[in-house]
């Protein structure tokens, strides 16, 4: 195998006997122990505190190891075998995400070691614990590898993205973040899934209200109730100017609500359940452009303080993050729980959103950068995009 991930990474196909995630996450996993010696001792020492009675593993840490993925043992290929300089002993891994090992697949590898190798071990990663079977000298699941690289610190600005990008590939695949089923969900279940049709309901009962958005020239609310990535609500987007450009987010602002914060990269806001949100979402060929402009940081802190004083709203401004979702930098938030407290029918709870997002779209065109900040967002736009 070559030393470049994606090359890597690119030799691997979708079929009927083979899952490409699994060979991506091995292939990513193995570039990043090659270049992280940090994160090989600590997998290492997980691996020796894992390691069965009738396992012998040597040696406190690793000086030399060449680290070879889809060896071939006679026909059948383990994900990843390492070969430690200096020792007389492998480890051979294999790797599952959600699927189950084949039958007598370790035993294939077993019987290929016992005549190759004077001294190994079997690693088998999976996602659960339901998957450890087959006897493996070592059994662990993604998630303590996680924990291995989550405790480690380093200040090399490339290592730590390394490990940044690795764990976001098994957040992605839902490696991470093992919890057990909570009972009360589940009393609870029926009800949790009318939220989306009652929410869309309610965005749907709205949309002929004059909102305040809908009067400025730089928006137009769209017709029809917008239900995608996480989020149910209204949209307003720039209008076209010409046939050659559609309407779209130069800026775009969206109100409604958020019920999954994974999309837009804010599951540190979504914590106590659903939120309330204004949204302002930007195209692809404005990402670059808006954390450095400069009506768009008077915008954020603008609203900061004529936002303090009150307990609902919050602005969060992930561009002052390290890993953010680029097309939606500025978000408004309020506790779904907090705007509807004591608002027991439909009627309620409609006359409750209307106010409150009517006052904060009102607060959002107050701000005096606003609209030199929806000039600059438009100009930049087109003159990418022509």
């Amino acid at each position: 195998m070559s030393g470049s991930l994606l090359v890597n990474v690119s030799k691997y196909a979708a079929s009927d006997k083979s899952a490409p995630i699994e060979n991506f996450i091995t292939e990513a996993f193995a570039w990043l122990l090659r270049n992280d010696s940090e994160v090989l001792q600590s997998v290492y020492a997980l691996i020796r505190q894992k390691a069965s009675e009738q396992t012998a593993l040597w040696g406190d840490a690793l000086e030399s190891v060449q680290i070879s993925t889809q060896v071939n043992f006679n026909g059948v290929f383990p994900d990843m075998v390492w070969d430690v300089s200096g020792r007389d002993w492998k480890l051979v891994f294999e790797h599952k995400v959600w699927s189950e090992l084949h039958d007598k697949q370790l035993e294939n590898y077993r019987n290929f070691a016992n005549n190759h190798y004077s001294q190994y071990a079997l690693v088998l990663i999976t996602a659960r614990r339901t998957q450890h079977r087959q006897n493996p000298d070592v059994a662990l699941c993604w998630y303590e590898i996680a924990d291995c690289i989550n405790g480690l610190n380093s200040l090399s600005e490339k290592l730590s993205w390394l490990r940044e990008e690795f764990l976001a590939l098994l957040e992605s695949n839902g490696l991470l973040d093992v919890t057990p089923i909570n009972p009360l969900s589940l009393a609870y279940y029926a009800e949790v899934k009318k939220l989306d049709e009652q929410l869309a309901s309610l965005c749907w009962s709205v949309m002929n209200v004059p909102w305040p958005l809908a009067e400025n020239p730089y928006f137009k609310l769209q017709n029809k109730v917008r239900a995608a990535w996480g989020r149910v609500g209204m949209e307003f987007l720039s209008p076209s100017r010409e046939p050659a450009l559609a309407e779209s987010w130069e800026p775009g602002i969206f109100c409604g609500f958020v019920k999954d914060g994974a999309d837009h990269q804010i599951q540190e806001l979504t914590i106590n359940g659903p939120l309330a949100v204004l949204i302002i979402s930007i195209d692809s060929s404005l990402h670059n452009v808006l954390p450095e402009d400069e009506h768009y940081q008077m915008l954020v802190a603008e609203l900061h303080q004529r936002l303090a004083l009150q307990r609902l709203w919050k602005v969060s401004d992930r561009t002052r993050l390290t890993r953010y979702n680029p097309w939606h930098p500025l978000v408004i938030y309020g506790d779904l729980l907090e705007l509807y407290h004591g608002k027991n029918t439909f009627e309620q709870q409609e006359q409750c959103f209307i106010e409150q997002m009517k006052t904060l779209q009102n607060v959002l065109m107050e701000c005096p950068s606003f609209e030199p900040f929806c000039r600059s967002m438009r100009a930049h736009y087109k003159e990418l995009a022509l």
